[in-house]
């Protein structure tokens, strides 16, 4: 009796660790033909006066808002970041972003914002463009 217990243990292990190889070469396959994961990419949200074009060089904008502060007009730029240094994970940069926009919001300092979907390369990112939008339209989120 117990030898056939040995055998049905080793048996499923044997399967277990067969489904845990396979598993494995599907994420591969699937992560190398969608390129860099959303998870790897860094983000930061680049808040300037004005976009210059050595901006476009590390940066890659996917939402921008404008608003007022003291008598000056800031932009704010959730952007990807396309060299090294990254500062933030994208759920990070769309709190700092969401903190923005409902801070200009609720002292009437917002001017507009904009989603840049032409610059999305991942679901993630389209899910936080469509979340920060949601805010922008929502009169309650403000």
């Amino acid at each position: 009796m117990i030898y056939v217990a040995l055998v049905v243990g080793i048996i499923l292990l044997g399967a277990a660790g067969i489904l845990a190889w396979k598993n494995s070469q599907i994420i591969a396959e699937k992560s190398t033909s969608n390129g860099a994961s959303a998870t790897s990419l860094q983000y930061t949200v680049h808040i300037t006066n004005q976009w210059q074009d050595q901006d476009s060089l590390t940066l890659v904008a996917l939402f921008h808002t404008s608003y007022v502060v003291g008598e000056q007009d800031l932009h704010a730029y959730l952007c990807r970041l396309t060299g090294k240094g990254g500062e933030l994970k994208l759920y990070e940069a769309e709190n700092v972003m969401l903190h923005n926009i409902r801070h200009a919001k609720q002292k009437g300092k917002l001017l507009f914002g904009v989603a840049i979907p032409e610059s999305v390369i991942h679901e993630e990112e389209k899910e936080v463009l469509n979340r920060l939008e949601q805010v922008l339209l929502n009169p309650e989120n403000g």
